[in-house]
């Protein structure tokens, strides 16, 4: 079996490239491309796949994907923008791609997955609440 030539230091260089280039694709609302990731840190693209694979175990684009997903995901937890916008700030380039990427991670849609989340938030906003107001307070043992 051959070592790992790549250390945590790697690993955290390539994270930050990543997150770099992914954060002009969301600003300018490009869809991220592995061929356009190499060239922006210039690095070949097979250099590029053999790096990624190496220090991660996935393809460029699945890496890139799974990072795209996660801030697709916290977009549809922590704003009310639509479905179409989520898709387009997270830099999936088109709606059904974003959808089809989404289902596929998931196991459901990005409605779906809304729906669920802002439910459990509410339940669990609800629970901490009344868990406030049951509580004695200090005044209330005093009077």
């Amino acid at each position: 079996m051959r070592a790992n030539i790549f250390s945590s230091r790697d690993r955290r260089r390539l994270e930050r490239a990543a997150a770099l280039y992914l954060l002009a694709c969301y600003r300018s609302r490009t869809a991220a491309r592995a061929t356009e990731f190499a060239s922006t840190i210039l690095w070949t693209q097979p250099y590029l796949s053999r790096f990624v694979a190496a220090v991660t175990g996935l393809s460029v684009r699945n890496y890139l994907r799974r990072r795209q997903l996660a801030y697709a995901a916290y977009l549809l937890r922590a704003t009310p923008m639509s479905n179409r916008e989520v898709a387009l700030a997270s830099a999936f380039g088109t709606v059904a791609t974003f959808y089809r990427c989404f289902l596929d991670a998931y196991g459901k849609t990005p409605g779906a997955y809304r729906r669920e989340v802002m439910k459990c938030d509410t339940v669990k906003e609800i629970v901490e609440i009344e868990m406030i107001l049951a509580r004695p307070t200090r005044r209330s043992h005093e009077m």
